[in-house]
């Protein structure tokens, strides 16, 4: 059996294993042992995801001072959603590293960051029907949910902040909401992608 037949052997099984798994939740240790990863065996490779975990890392960093943000009665809207947009940013760049190691999240991921152009127009309904319950996107495998989110609840916020720009007591605790909610999937998404 050459190379390729074993790598839509191991799609086709990863994609039957991962349906009965509940997208939103967590995976457990055996289920992220269990999805299929494109093997790193170049130094430009690892130096690739080298620099994904590091941004990663830093994707945490900046999470939490969004929160902080929301936090201190001081700040404005406008700065929580340019910490907002340096999320994107840098989810945009772990979810290129994320199409490499995991191609049969890659249509998948791709069509999640359509939502990046529709950010000036879209409902926070339709946001949540469309990407947060994954409405306009293909079906994936479980792992590919973790991935998504990265860049789904900054857009979030972004959305969040654009309809409610006084930043009500609601308003704040949907923001603190989102971030903690993403900030549980960047170790799954460390898992899957970088190791």
């Amino acid at each position: 059996m050459n190379v390729k037949s074993l790598f839509y052997i191991g799609i086709t099984w990863c994609v039957f294993f991962t349906q009965g798994v509940n997208a939103s939740g967590t995976m457990s240790e055996e289920d992220v042992k269990g999805v299929l990863r494109v093997a790193v065996l170049s130094d430009a490779d690892r130096e690739r995801l080298s620099v994904t975990a590091g941004m990663l890392a830093n994707y945490e960093i900046e999470s939490k001072k969004l929160i902080e943000m929301v936090d201190v009665a001081t700040r404005v809207n406008g700065a929580i959603q340019q910490q907002s947009e340096k999320l994107l940013t840098l989810s945009e760049n772990v979810i290129d590293s994320a199409r490499f190691r995991l191609p049969q999240c890659d249509d998948y991921l791709a069509k999640s960051l359509v939502l990046k152009d529709k950010l000036n127009d879209i409902s926070h309904e339709a946001l949540e029907r469309d990407y947060h319950h994954d409405g306009a996107l293909p079906k994936a495998p479980a792992e590919c949910y973790h991935t998504k989110d990265l860049f789904v609840h900054p857009a979030t916020v972004i959305i969040l902040t654009r309809d409610d720009p006084d930043l009500s007591a609601e308003t704040k605790n949907s923001i603190r909401a989102e971030i903690t909610e993403v900030l549980a999937h960047t170790e799954i998404v460390r898992q899957l992608v970088i190791y």
